[in-house]
């Protein structure tokens, strides 16, 4: 834990800059729950049952992280570490493992090439913008490493039950 929170300052400090903080503020919305259900509400018009499918598949991901998070408790930074603060436009106040919003990103980019006939160029902007968001995670003062490569970790998982059915 004491080198997660010394790998943390060492992304959070460099990323403090007005222009930072408001580079990931305007990503941040596209990593929450909003925006997994406007996503699935356009997959419906492309393909029903695959919204579906999508749609049952991130609840059951949701359902997890919330027992995993009330399992293992642990602070936010801005919570526990001095003279980080928090810059999300929400304050989060459930607890920081895993991080849920790079858990739907990184579930929703890595389904993707699955169900639309997209562009490797397009892909790669995507998955861009899954790493930037996870990166602003940290940015933000929200989250440490290991809750982002938990919620990485857990789209990954929940992106494969989604493709085994």
């Amino acid at each position: 834990a004491h080198l997660d929170g010394q790998v943390f300052l060492f992304i959070h400090k460099p990323l403090q800059g007005n222009l930072f903080l408001r580079f990931f503020r305007a990503l941040w919305p596209l990593g929450t729950t909003p925006a997994s259900i406007l996503f699935c509400l356009g997959l419906s018009f492309w393909d029903w049952k695959a919204a579906l499918k999508f749609a049952l598949v991130l609840a059951l991901a949701m359902v997890f992280e919330a027992v995993v998070k009330k399992s293992i408790k642990r602070q936010r930074p801005f919570a526990s570490l001095p003279g980080v603060s928090m810059s999300q436009p929400r304050k989060p106040h459930d607890p920081s493992f895993p991080s849920g919003d790079t858990l739907r990103v990184w579930y929703l980019v890595l389904l993707l090439p699955f169900l639309f006939p997209l562009s490797v160029g397009v892909l790669l902007a995507c998955y861009s913008i899954a790493v930037l968001i996870s990166v602003g995670r940290m940015a933000l003062g929200v989250h440490y490493p290991l809750d982002v490569l938990g919620g990485l970790s857990l789209g990954m998982l929940f992106a494969g039950i989604f493709l085994l059915f």
